[in-house]
């Protein structure tokens, strides 16, 4: 005996006729041996179920791949996060130096002592080394007299008792007195100068990083 030959004619997605040994039916209700029917059903459920397979492997493997975040942009994130924090305290220092700078008034002093403080270079070592602090002594504009003790050190004396100075103050606070010089002024921008740069780094690996690491989408 031939063996019967079944096909089963789609038309987006769902079956609209089906075939036996070239015999045409609309529904399968039609077929008149119910064998042909069981059959032409099995063909039309595997057919169904690899379709709806298909599509779940599909769908589950863009759904992972939307879920999945590139390594790379984690380090983006991250880095554009210390850039970002870099710039705003490099900004806001810098505005503050700035205001500072100019509310200080200008005295003439005299250094009348130099204080020595032996500081450690290396706690773990014990090495020790002596730094040298002036005091100075100035007259406000309001006429009163001020004897200010620096914070600016140095390893050795810079001044001597007696030398005349320019001592840079504010007045609303004439204790916060620095001597006008090339080492207060920088002292005042090794904040905003040192996390300026590392903004600035970290915000080039950032474009790096989006330029050469990053996929095309």
């Amino acid at each position: 005996m031939a063996k019967k030959k079944f096909s089963i004619n789609w038309e987006d997605d769902d079956p609209v006729s089906f075939e036996v040994n070239g015999m045409q039916y609309e529904n399968l209700e039609d077929i008149p041996e119910e064998a042909d029917r069981l059959k032409l059903e099995a063909m039309m459920n595997s057919a169904l179920d690899a379709e709806f397979d298909a599509e779940f492997a599909k769908t589950e493997k863009e759904l992972e791949q939307a879920n999945k975040i590139p390594f790379e942009k984690i380090i983006l994130w991250i880095f554009s996060g210390i850039a970002v924090v870099m710039l705003l305290i490099a900004g806001l220092s810098s505005a503050s130096a700035i205001s500072k700078m100019s509310k200080e008034h200008r005295a003439t002093g005299h250094v009348t002592d130099m204080i020595s403080r032996r500081e450690y270079v290396n706690q773990q070592d014990r090495v020790f080394q002596d730094y040298y602090y002036p005091v100075v002594e100035y007259i406000s504009e309001d006429g009163k007299s001020h004897s200010v003790q620096l914070t600016e050190g140095s390893s050795t004396p810079s001044y001597e008792v007696g030398d005349e100075v320019i001592v840079l103050y504010d007045p609303t606070h004439p204790l916060a007195a620095r001597i006008k010089s090339f080492g207060s002024s920088a002292l005042m921008w090794v904040l905003p100068g040192i996390t300026g740069i590392l903004g600035i780094a970290f915000l080039v690996a950032v474009l790096a990083v989006w330029k050469f690491m990053l996929p095309a989408e």
